[in-house]
């Protein structure tokens, strides 16, 4: 049996198959629309959520880095008043601490103004870990201040004690010169200039060493100031003993 296809149906077939391809095509198409919108969509909340995180952490490292500014300004302040009330201050050194404490200040309210105004975290980031590396106002400022200050009032005791040695020693030669026996009182004479130049050789070089200390020698060394407080308790220790020989001379000199 044969059969016999009209060329009127083929081109009814052709078109019907043409129809179908162009609604598939189209189909496709508009899939391939709809999957990449939705991951525009997807990316672009993404990143405005990214944005709005990073814009919180910036907000909280410049109110953060604000806070401990000001606690540093406010120690400063009080550190300041200190040093202008210091009745045993040498001269110079109080001059020198007055102008760093000054450096201090002005630098940290810098440092504030430019954090205020960062836009990125990289920008705030580096600025707060600035407020300590940069200054050292706890680690380094402070101690070093109150180490000079100690320094310097014993070194005033340590004057007022070697000044006091000659006089006894004058006193003890005129007492010996009349007949006196010194031999006693001239040994806690020798000791007590002996635990005075010892104070002032601590006291001087704590001193020295601490004074012109910068946030960068700190950066390098972590221990710098390791040990001084505790010599110049050592320093405290020999005035103390000095003083009481001094007291014991003078009893003695009193009952010739």
């Amino acid at each position: 049996m044969k059969y016999f296809v009209s060329p009127k149906s083929l081109v009814v077939v052709s078109a019907s198959i043409l129809s179908f391809g162009t609604l598939a095509v189209s189909g496709v198409a508009n899939a391939a629309a709809t999957n990449t919108n939705a991951t525009t969509t997807t990316h672009t909340t993404a990143s405005t959520q990214n944005t709005a995180a990073d814009q919180q952490k910036l907000s909280t490292i410049i109110s953060k880095g604000d806070q401990e500014i000001s606690r540093r300004l406010t120690t400063l302040a009080t550190v300041t008043s200190k040093i202008s009330a210091a009745t045993k201050l040498s001269a110079s050194d109080k001059s020198y601490l007055s102008e760093e404490v000054s450096t201090e200040t002005s630098g940290l309210t810098a440092l504030k103004t430019k954090l205020d105004a960062e836009t990125t975290l990289a920008g705030a980031r580096t600025d707060a870990q600035s407020i300590v590396t940069d200054y050292r106002v706890y680690a380094l400022i402070v101690p070093k201040i109150q180490l000079i200050k100690t320094a310097d009032d014993q070194q005033v005791s340590e004057s007022k004690l070697s000044a006091l040695v000659i006089k006894l020693q004058s006193r003890l030669t005129a007492a010996k010169a009349n007949g006196k026996d010194i031999t006693a009182l001239q040994a806690k004479l020798d000791d007590m200039n002996t635990q005075t130049s010892n104070a002032q050789a601590i006291s001087s070089a704590i001193e020295s060493k601490v004074l012109t200390l910068q946030p960068t020698d700190y950066d390098s060394d972590h221990s710098l100031l390791s040990g001084d407080a505790a010599q110049l308790k050592t320093a405290h220790s020999d005035n103390t003993t000095a003083y009481n020989d001094a007291k014991s001379i003078v009893a003695g000199i009193k009952n010739f």
